[in-house]
């Protein structure tokens, strides 16, 4: 797993690449959304205005195989500028102890991946004092994320016509982290050392 921040796009920039070109793949080639691509790089405002955290997921030749963004949502965020108008009453939650994750994109390995990108994030926030996360997410996914381990509260749900979205609210606990490592440990016991190691 790599933790980055935009700063560090100058000392590892084929990581930036892979994950950029990733989003493209899965957000505007697997499911179109209207996201901005250019030369085969799905960058948005957050990446090049703010200062998001990124964490990827790697292979062991190094290869990037997932990756989120998040921003604390004292900033701006995605729920409160693009997915404003989705709901009924705006979703404008500002809380230092939360922070908004986007982006969530697997680019292989599935479960395992998207498993070992939310313990990551569950460790992260453990040694940042992060409470919370919120994010979107489409309503089908509420049963993979509880067959992975950590469901979210479901905060907002969109209005017809804005598709079957939700807005969730992920509570960081112990016991979300020792389900998932569970899960993990099941489908690749030494990934599960190496998280450990590294938490």
């Amino acid at each position: 797993m790599k933790i980055l921040k935009p700063s560090d796009r100058e000392h590892c920039p084929e990581l930036f690449t892979q994950m950029f070109r990733g989003r493209a793949r899965v957000f505007q080639e697997r499911l179109q959304w209207p996201v901005s691509v250019e030369n085969g790089l799905e960058i948005d405002f957050y990446d090049r205005q703010l200062d998001p955290i990124y964490i990827l997921a790697l292979d062991d030749a190094g290869e990037v195989r997932g990756s989120l963004r998040l921003l604390p949502t004292t900033c701006t965020t995605m729920i409160q500028r693009e997915f404003l108008e989705f709901f009924d009453e705006p979703v404008d939650v500002i809380d230092p102890n939360m922070w908004e994750c986007t982006k969530f994109c697997v680019h292989s390995g599935e479960n395992s991946t998207s498993i070992q990108l939310l313990v990551a994030l569950h460790d992260l926030c453990i040694s940042s004092g992060i409470e919370r996360i919120i994010g979107l997410y489409e309503l089908q996914m509420e049963r993979v994320y509880a067959r992975l381990g950590w469901q979210p509260e479901r905060f907002a749900t969109a209005k017809p016509g804005y598709g079957n979205l939700a807005v969730g609210i992920w509570t960081v606990e112990a016991t979300a982290l020792q389900r998932m490592r569970a899960n993990l440990s099941r489908r690749n016991p030494a990934i599960v050392d190496d998280l450990a190691a590294k938490a």
